[in-house]
């Protein structure tokens, strides 16, 4: 697998670019079969008992539970760029198309960008904050965005959730152009992740 077409660089730590810096470096290999028409809705899932049969997946920084025909591949920075402390993995289905991402990104402080964006009485005005929804996802609080990807790579949704010790975690589904039942099991997997500090970010 090209790893190029998945990496997010060691800069995405910074709330305020994730969406510019995604169209610049991220583009997913394959859309789902099935294609229907973007939801607009901001989505919003409770978090999950593990189903009955599914294997979880454990790293330093969180869960992730997923059906048994699916398969965690390890797409970790440090593989690729060494002294880096994030964790990434992406989630492919029996088709063998990666369907999710979850990326982790530990930090010492609160990105002044992100601050500056974020944790305003009043957000500075921006196209990237205008865009983010606040919305619930494995029960936690977090932000959410469409991105459509260039070169057709279609629309991804995103997630980001800040928790108290300033780990920033974003969780992708290449599935944003999908039918319902695609998103549905998308989302059934995405609110089993647990955080390894499930505290949100207090501004």
């Amino acid at each position: 697998m090209p790893r190029s077409r998945f990496a997010l660089r060691p800069a995405l730590a910074l709330l305020g670019t994730l969406a510019l810096l995604c169209l610049a470096a991220c583009t997913p290999t394959a859309r789902p079969a099935t294609v229907g028409h973007a939801s607009t809705a901001t989505p919003t899932t409770t978090t999950a008992r593990v189903p009955a049969g599914w294997k979880v997946l454990t790293t330093a920084h969180f869960r992730l539970a997923y059906p048994p025909d699916w398969t965690p591949v390890d797409n970790t920075n440090a593989k690729y760029y060494p002294g880096t402390a994030d964790t990434e993995y992406l989630i492919e289905s029996p088709d063998h198309h990666p369907r999710l991402d979850v990326r982790a990104s530990p930090s010492s402080s609160l990105p002044d960008v992100a601050h500056a964006e974020f944790c305003r009485a009043t957000p500075v005005a921006s196209p990237i904050t205008q865009q983010f929804q606040p919305t619930t996802l494995a029960g936690l609080p977090m932000y959410y965005l469409l991105v459509p990807y260039p070169n057709g790579g279609g629309i991804v949704r995103w997630w980001v959730f800040w928790n108290a010790q300033y780990t920033s975690y974003i969780l992708r589904a290449f599935d944003g152009d999908a039918n319902a039942a695609t998103q549905t099991q998308d989302d059934a997997i995405l609110a089993t992740f647990r955080p390894d500090n499930a505290t949100p970010l207090q501004c």
